[in-house]
């Protein structure tokens, strides 16, 4: 069982999923940064990239938005059987069959109606798609296909094909729906309530799409916490605590309508602690910004995210006993699989992820480690493909998300080591500024000042100032130092004392 705890701030709303008082996801919705995973738009083509086999669409976003012809949908569904040929009303364009190339399906100038299905991360824009779909919440509607699709997680061969039934007796022509795991159970009046909304909803779109503009927003899905109780509030969630009267009392409503017996499980928080203080929230938010987790084991896990990949090593405990080994290496495995399941989804780590666990000598010993860690993985609602471990005790992982990894949304490159994770240190620094004594030697002679961060400061005048003597003999320059505070610890600046002028780029 898990507790949904919602921090509702002025300018940021916060999300926390906990699972037996584990953070195991953290969700950050801010007013200058809104989400846009689910929004449909009218854009138009602005440049179609043949070597890509890709199109850039400019739909009124910061930046243009990216569509791969995988992404096209093989319906339009604005189409109409009665429709003339010099009809000049709006149509997507469509790929009636795999293997075509982007230049036969979009030409630039074209409108077209897209939905985004991935954030905008780093330098790349956001990804969309034209095959548009509208969530609600027990089924997603699909405009164009006439595929049903129900849950893998609804597993009972009776419930799938009930659920088929209904839909298929309901739907129209013209349209897909996916059946959400969330439906399990329920009666016909509630899917075919929630398939009604949908197809109102659809309409709208249509009309919106035939008279608006290019680069208009044509269909903005929910906002985080609305979005988080259509997808996720189920019988899995034992509590729903949210420090937000109003918020409180349209959760409240909106739940009474859907799921009646769902709506005591939701609590108004009203302690004068904040909320994520209170249970103890705050911390592991802060813990999570760390490099290494140290297990109870003993062990610890160490995190690398590079461009290529995200490399997490397990290390042994300290205390191991060359008696007991395989037994201790193989608890300290296990409790990396579960933590290391945790930290993916907590952090929202994606692309190539390689796991390299501790060598273990028995196979059966390693196999073990494989299953717990796949189990563990479960609860992970990211798409994702685990390869079986090798043979150095590796397992590999691909995980897809869509929007930016938490710790990249909450964190900014470090002005000193620019993502490096160490900076030189302030014998290094010494060495740096002799370098520029070097340079200058010939150029500048006299009296100069130097400004720099403590730590360089100290180093230089240790020794009653020995190296700053050793320089002025060597190189004809008298440094004054001055330690600031203000300066990074791999910076300084150098001043003429004669005309005050920064020479520091000078030589």
């Amino acid at each position: 069982m898990m507790k949904v705890i919602v921090n509702v701030q002025l300018h940021e709303r916060r999300v926390a999923i906990v699972e037996d008082k584990n953070l195991v996801e953290l969700m950050i919705e801010r007013s200058d940064q809104r989400r846009i995973v689910g929004n449909i738009y009218k854009g138009i083509v602005e440049n179609v990239v043949s070597s890509l086999n890709a199109a850039f669409v400019e739909v009124g976003l910061q930046r243009r938005v990216f569509l791969h012809i995988s992404d096209i949908a093989h319906f339009d569904p604005f189409a109409d059987a009665e429709t003339e040929e010099d009809d000049e009303s709006f149509h997507q364009p469509l790929v009636k069959n795999y293997g075509v190339h982007i230049d036969r399906v979009l030409k630039k100038k074209q409108e077209v109606l897209v939905q985004i299905v991935k954030d905008p991360m780093g330098t790349k824009g956001a990804r969309c798609t034209t095959q548009l779909s509208i969530p609600g919440r027990y089924l997603v509607l699909i405009a164009g296909p006439k595929h049903i699709g129900v849950s893998r997680r609804i597993s009972e061969r009776r419930e799938r094909s009930r659920l088929r039934r209904i839909i298929a007796d309901t739907k129209p022509e013209g349209f897909g729906v996916i059946i959400r795991t969330i439906a399990r159970g329920l009666p016909a009046e509630a899917l075919i309530q929630d398939l009604n909304g949908l197809l109102e909803q659809w309409e709208k779109i249509k009309r919106k799409a035939q008279v608006l503009p290019a680069g208009s927003l044509i269909y903005r899905d929910a906002g985080l916490i609305p979005a988080l109780v259509r997808d996720q509030f189920s019988e899995d969630v034992q509590e729903f605590i949210i420090d937000s009267q109003d918020e409180y009392k349209k959760i409240i409503a909106y739940v009474k309508q859907v799921a009646p017996n769902l709506s005591n499980r939701i609590k108004l928080y009203n302690g004068k602690e904040p909320i994520f203080e209170r249970l103890g929230i705050e911390k592991q938010i802060d813990k999570m910004l760390y490099r290494s987790v140290r297990l109870h084991s003993g062990g610890e896990i160490v995190i690398d995210i590079t461009e290529a990949l995200i490399a997490i090593d397990v290390n042994s405990s300290k205390s191991t006993k060359k008696r007991d080994y395989e037994d201790m290496i193989l608890k300290v495995n296990l409790e990396a699989a579960d933590e290391i399941a945790r930290q993916l989804r907590l952090r929202d780590l994606g692309g190539i992820i390689a796991v390299d666990f501790i060598d273990l000598a028995r196979k059966e010993n390693s196999e073990k480690v494989e299953k717990a860690f796949s189990e563990a993985l479960r609860n992970d609602r990211a798409t994702k493909r685990i390869l079986p471990m090798n043979e150095f005790g590796m397992i590999i992982i691909t995980r897809k998300r869509i929007r930016q990894s938490i710790t990249s949304r909450i964190t900014e490159q470090c002005p000193v080591c620019r993502g490096v994770g160490s900076i030189y240190s302030p014998s290094t620094m010494v060495a740096y500024i002799e370098r520029w004594l070097i340079h200058a030697t010939g150029h500048f002679k006299g009296k100069a000042i130097m400004l720099t961060h403590p730590s360089i400061a100290e180093e230089l005048l240790s020794d009653n100032g020995q190296r700053i003597t050793d320089f002025s003999e060597a190189y004809g320059i008298r440094l004054v130092v001055f330690a600031d505070v203000s300066f990074s610890p791999n910076s300084y600046r150098i001043i003429s004392s004669e005309t005050g002028e920064d020479i520091t780029d000078s030589y």
